[in-house]
Formats: C-alpha cells, sequence, structure tokens
C-alpha cells in the first residue's frame, strides 16, 4: 500500500514536472505573489498523488492530475478572489447609495463597514457576554434586540441601520475600530 501511494506520488510529480517545464522550462515552488497563488510543482506532486490515489489508485490518474490538478486549483483560487473582490465592490455601492439617499457621508459608512467586516455581510463575531455581532456593521443582538438577524445580514437593512443611528448621534456605538475607520 505505501509503495503504490509513493508511486502515485511520483507520478504526480512528473505531471506537475512535464507542466511547469512546458510552461516556462523552470520548476516553481508554491507561492503568492501579487496577490497571485501558485501552488507550483510540490502541489502538482500532491495534487496528482491524492487524486490518483483516491479515484482509482492508477499511475496515468496520477500523472494527469499533476498536469492539470495545479491549473484547476489555481483557477478556483483566482475564481474565489475574483467573487470576493466582485462581492466587496457590489457592497461598497450598496453602501454608498444608500448612505446618500440617508443623508449620510457615503465614505464613512463604507470606512466603518470595511473596519468592522471587510465587507462581510455573514460576518459573525461572538463576544465575551455571548453576545453576536452580526453582518456588515456588526449589529449587537443585545444592545439591539430590535435588529433581527435576517436585518443584521441584510446588507441595504444594516446600512439604513447604520445610517438612522449616525444621523441620531450615535456613531460612538461603533468606536471600537474608530482608529481604523478615521484613516
Amino acid at each position: 500500500m505505501e509503495t503504490s501511494f509513493i508511486i502515485l506520488f511520483v507520478a504526480g510529480a512528473c505531471g506537475a514536472l512535464v507542466k511547469d517545464i512546458l510552461r516556462d522550462n523552470s520548476l516553481k515552488l508554491p507561492r503568492k505573489i501579487d496577490g497571485e497563488f501558485s501552488l507550483g510543482f510540490l502541489g502538482g506532486m500532491i495534487t496528482g498523488g491524492i487524486t490518483g490515489y483516491f479515484i482509482d489508485g492508477n499511475p496515468s490518474t496520477a500523472f494527469l492530475a499533476g498536469y492539470a490538478g495545479t491549473a484547476v486549483f489555481e483557477n478556483l483560487l483566482l475564481k474565489k478572489n475574483q467573487t470576493n473582490e466582485m462581492t466587496k465592490k457590489i457592497t461598497q455601492e450598496i453602501i454608498k447609495k444608500i448612505a446618500i439617499q440617508e443623508g449620510v457621508d457615503p465614505d464613512l459608512a463604507v470606512q466603518v463597514a470595511k473596519c468592522e467586516s471587510n465587507l462581510d455581510h455573514k460576518a459573525v463575531n461572538i463576544n465575551k457576554d455571548g453576545s453576536r455581532d452580526r453582518g456588515l456593521f456588526q449589529i449587537n443582538d443585545k444592545y439591539h434586540p430590535e435588529v433581527s438577524d435576517d436585518e443584521a445580514f441584510n446588507p441595504i437593512t444594516a446600512t439604513r441601520f447604520f445610517c438612522k443611528s449616525v444621523k441620531a448621534g450615535h456613531l460612538d456605538w461603533w468606536n471600537a475600530t474608530r482608529k481604523c475607520w478615521e484613516k
């Protein structure tokens, strides 16, 4: 069993090796440069070995997985990063539009949301007292029971809550991240 596992990793490595050599006549190690992640030769070896082992135990499968696996994973990672960036841009636009409608500085609203949740409308923080900070603006369920989970996790209603709170003079509710958003 161990010998076949090693053979599969070697086959995966060979696939990754061929891929790297055909791509640019060099071997690449896993790395992240300028926000782009590459699994490199070692990633291909691992991908190939594991895929060959779990699919059919065939060295040919491991070789092909090593050859193609790195590109598949890199594309999946890149797509996820692109999707996250696109979601953040859309979220920023929603926040800005609502803030303008509500008469609140749109840049302030975006900065507070970035500092509170990194623009993740699904963000949750569990506090020491067991209460939860929820959504873009981390609306606390203990101090704001009037805001349901659905409302706190909804970018539109959460932004409206933030804007109404700011207009009512409660910007201090977000003092925990003030150093971040005042920059």
